[in-house]
């Protein structure tokens, strides 16, 4: 595989991280959390006013006519209420359309960039990227098909620091502020070119702290940037496509899903079907993503700041403490001892708890029952935590927290170029 990024595209980068994005990052940097800007001065509106007449007139050269005048609409409402008033920018928001694959997106707005470098908010931020889907997505739509794919695979080229900085690599449309709620999700978008340096820069020490040096799942580290794209990117299509699968299928069932319990079991499970659909052949890069799935989902996830509270930390937590129960993590953790990862055994627990979760989805009949028995089934494996937390963590589990201060104490990843 070649470097899929044309010179054009990289120039059009390059202009755009000289003039608009450095005005973006200042912009931001006036603004609270939710997205408001206290104690708004004249200068605030004018850099306001700069950024909305550069950014639509590169909208224009690049034939967006629509979120041009999507963009301008939505910030002179914005400075007609005054900036210390929420931004709504529902309109740039419903008019971005997902680029066809090997063409370039550029979006700005207000928006959450979840697991960016704090401050996080509703702050503007601005990504040029280009969507590059993985070279086995044709065959892959055949074996796996996916009823209704809405995602985009991206390479970040440029952004302004909510996107270039830390770790977020997904944007969808509810991320953008707005007042009103998104209705359908028409994209989802994924920076997989980050993912590289964010596994191998938090997911592996994390193991390395807690498991004996053979057992450690090496097969996605030190990838090519190519190869890595292609496996999280292939990770990421099945992934959402078994969302889709049995009885509960998500997208009939959002509002169930969208329960901490249910979700926490479903996001699990569609992880583990990944792993599966790997281990059982016939996947281009299978080896890759089982071992990036094991690490990211058990040893980068639970090292979350607010990890009794956070989704993507319990199901990690939970993940773990199911091996454990099953024999496929053994040894003692006590007084630093490591502990010895059995692949084989690993791969006989996951295939368990897949049967575990669908034979409770053929037991349950309402989504009330369904709710009971997911809470009974997370509470065997994280017990119930003090007031305003989900759970909380057992002795045996703090283990996974070993490398927390060594790896919080690193500097901020930073992205400022294309990571390929």
């Amino acid at each position: 595989m070649s470097a899929p990024i044309p010179s054009a595209v990289r120039a059009e980068a390059a202009d755009l991280a000289g003039s608009l994005i450095p005005k973006v990052n200042r912009f931001r940097r006036r603004q609270a959390d939710d997205g408001t800007v206290p104690d708004s001065r004249a200068a605030d509106r004018e850099l306001l006013a700069e950024i909305r007449a550069e950014a639509t007139a590169w909208y224009r050269r690049n034939d967006r006519a629509d979120q041009a005048d999507a963009l301008a609409a939505d910030v002179d409402r914005w400075l007609g209420d005054g900036l210390d008033n929420a931004p709504h920018f529902g309109r740039s928001r419903d008019a971005l359309q997902p680029p066809a694959d090997g063409k370039p997106v550029f979006f700005i707005a207000p928006a959450q960039t979840t697991n960016s470098v704090p401050p996080v908010g509703k702050r503007f931020d601005c990504f040029f990227a280009l969507r590059k889907e993985p070279d086995a997505l044709p065959r892959l739509a055949t074996t796996f098909p996916h009823p209704k794919n809405n995602c985009q695979s991206l390479v970040l080229i440029a952004g302004s620091d909510g996107f270039a900085h830390g770790n977020c690599i997904v944007f969808f449309p509810e991320n953008v502020a707005a007042h009103d709620k998104v209705e359908e999700q028409q994209y989802a978008m994924f920076f997989y070119n980050k993912m590289r340096k964010i596994h191998e820069t938090y997911a592996l020490p994390g193991a390395e702290a807690v498991l004996t040096a053979e057992s450690i799942p090496r097969a996605s580290s030190g990838l090519t940037p190519e190869v890595c794209f292609e496996a999280r990117a292939i990770w990421g299509y099945l992934h959402d496509s078994m969302h889709y699968q049995g009885r509960w299928p998500f997208d009939q069932h959002i509002s169930l899903k969208m329960n901490w319990f249910v979700g926490l079991l479903e996001e699990i499970k569609v992880d583990v079907k990944t792993v599966l659909a790997c281990a059982d052949g016939g996947l281009p890069h299978a080896q890759e993503q089982i071992d990036m799935i094991l690490l990211e989902r058990i040893f980068r996830y639970p090292q979350a700041d607010d990890a009794t509270r956070n989704f993507d930390s319990g199901t990690g937590v939970f993940l773990y403490s199911w091996l454990r129960a099953h024999g496929a993590l053994t040894g003692s953790p006590e007084a630093g001892g490591m502990l010895h990862l059995d692949r084989d055994k690993t791969l006989g627990a996951l295939r368990e708890y897949v049967a575990t979760v669908e034979e409770l989805e053929e037991q349950v009949n309402t989504d009330d029952e369904y709710r009971a028995a997911a809470k009974a089934l997370v509470r065997d494996y994280l017990p119930e935590g003090e007031v305003k937390q989900r759970y909380r963590f057992t002795e045996d589990q703090n283990v996974l927290l070993r490398a927390k201060r060594s790896l919080a104490a690193l500097p901020p990843l930073r992205f400022a170029e294309a990571e390929w």
